[in-house]
């Protein structure tokens, strides 16, 4: 039976903590494009956490509706992001603080990236699982997927409520192994996971492009930018420990 997604009943995504401040609810929530993650092990759901669509972000999505290049702010430059597509997502230890009652960090619209993003492993010279380093993971690898599904949407016409459904849910599904982010204790003992992005890539047809230097390799180090970005309290990963993201982008 197909998910229906029914946590948005309305055109703005309500928090589901009726003690959310208006600055959190008009940083998460109150935007155009808008977006909930829900994170999981293998035991069950662990946290759920609104995500922020970075400006970065709306750049990316701006030139690909025009479907023309354009100059950004987010960082300044000249970039075509028409051939960009969010295909990676990285994970890191920079959202929260280390304080007795410990506090997240961000997210802020102005975020370029991670804080302090992981390793995932080592570049895969196969399929481009790995990029940048192993810093950015496909999200179609390891039974990832990208599906677009549906969401009830109230619409009131001529004063009569009626609910109607449309497809306009991106759903990412990413999943970090056990064997992932160097949590070994030989290495940097457990990864404290507190803050994740998803990422639009520059694509050659099914494959990272190339950068300047033009060099097969350089796949590797294909140009990106964030796209959406979330934080939350810190999670220890141990060595046993995989994770399940599972993260909505609502438009």
């Amino acid at each position: 039976m197909e998910k229906v997604v029914s946590y948005v009943d309305e055109k703005e995504l309500k928090p589901n903590d009726k003690f959310i401040s208006k600055e959190e609810y008009n940083k998460h929530y109150n935007k155009p494009t808008r977006g909930f993650v829900v994170i999981s092990d293998e035991s069950g759901n662990v946290l759920e956490t609104p995500n922020l669509v970075l400006l970065s972000g709306r750049e990316f999505l701006a030139q690909k509706l025009a479907d023309i290049p354009s100059s950004t702010l987010m960082p300044e430059e000249n970039t075509d992001l028409t051939n960009y597509k969010i295909r990676y997502f990285g994970v890191g230890t920079g959202g929260a603080d280390t304080a007795e009652q410990p506090n997240k960090i961000g997210p802020f619209d102005n975020d370029l990236g991670l804080l302090s993003p992981g390793k995932f492993a080592d570049n895969n010279a196969d399929n481009y699982q790995y990029i940048h380093d192993g810093k950015l993971k496909s999200i179609l690898s390891d039974s990832g997927s990208i599906e677009i599904i549906r969401e009830s949407h109230e619409v009131v016409v001529n004063g009569n409520v009626i609910t109607l459904d449309a497809y306009t849910t991106i759903k990412y599904t990413m999943n970090v192994r056990k064997d992932e982010l160097y949590k070994e204790s030989d290495e940097l003992g457990p990864f404290a996971f507190n803050e994740a992005a998803l990422y639009a890539v520059d694509f050659d047809g099914n494959i990272p492009n190339k950068t300047s230097d033009n060099t097969e390799s350089s796949r590797y180090s294909a140009n990106y930018r964030a796209f959406a970005r979330f934080t939350t309290l810190t999670k220890w990963l141990e060595v046993k420990d995989s994770l399940k993201i599972e993260w909505y982008i609502l438009v």
